[in-house]
């Protein structure tokens, strides 16, 4: 009412969401000189009680009237209740946003055509929303912040000049992605136990020296082999890989091959 305020008895029209509206508030609206349609949840106080149990079958619908507010349940791909102080009930054909020809009552197309960012941006968070459980709140909120600002850009780029053809909402989170993973670089070994990238491994020159400090290290190439010397501790290894190798054999696998350990 106090958004609404300076716009009292100006005859608009407002479109109101389901966390607002009840049969009071555009009652009062009404009252003022403001006219409003929306959504609405079926147990708020003043509904008609019909319409919390109520079942319909696609394409049928229920309008009840109390003065100037019309409350109509109408079943499609799910059911929706709405509120109204203008509009029709009349089943009509009209092109949704898509241009194909929906059959819907005169106060659903009305919502439809109205409605303002708050819906749709909905709408477009709940398209690609992750999918993941947590217990923990700030995780939660982080990705509805990340999901967000994706829409937002989204918004942004369909508004702007492009000269090519636009990408639709799932080649932009794509895009997105692709953006975000970069050039990015190989990881681990297979067993996790090298800290070094492949790459380098193969490429760089490596020269085989005495372990410091007399210390002894498991082989890299053939310790995890069955044998008499599986596990055997050896005091030679690569310092610039920081891995264990037994001279000769283990050390030209671990340099020149990409699976070393088969």
């Amino acid at each position: 009412m106090d958004l609404m305020r300076p716009h009292f008895g100006n005859l608009h029209h407002v479109t109101i969401d389901s966390w607002f509206t009840s049969p009071k508030l555009l009652h009062d609206l009404r009252d003022r000189g403001v006219f409003g349609t929306g959504t609405v949840i079926t147990s708020r106080k003043g509904m008609p009680v019909s319409f919390k149990t109520t079942r319909l079958p696609k394409g049928d619908m229920i309008v009840k009237s109390q003065g100037p507010l019309m409350a109509v349940l109408y079943s499609d791909r799910r059911q929706v209740t709405l509120l109204s102080t203008t509009g029709s009930s009349r089943m009509m054909r009209k092109a949704n946003t898509k241009g194909k020809i929906v059959k819907a009552p005169g106060v659903v197309h009305k919502y439809n055509e109205t409605m303002g960012g708050v819906d749709l941006g909905d709408q477009l968070l709940t398209q690609y929303e992750p999918q993941f459980r947590s217990l923990k709140l700030w995780k939660k909120i982080l990705f509805s912040f990340l999901m967000m600002a994706a829409v937002n850009a989204y918004i942004c780029y369909k508004s702007s000049f492009v000269i090519q053809k636009k990408m639709d909402h799932l080649q932009f989170q794509k895009e997105i992605i692709k953006g975000l993973l970069g050039n990015f670089r190989e990881g681990r070994s297979r067993r996790g136990r090298l800290g070094v990238l492949r790459c380098a491994r193969l490429s760089a020159k490596h020269f085989i020296d005495w372990i410091p400090e007399k210390k002894r290290m498991k082989c890299a190439v053939c310790s995890g082999k069955r044998g008499n010397f599986a596990g055997t501790r050896i005091r030679t290894w690569c310092p610039d890989c920081s891995v264990g190798l037994c001279v000769g054999n283990c050390f030209r696998k671990f340099h020149t091959l990409i699976n070393y350990e088969e």
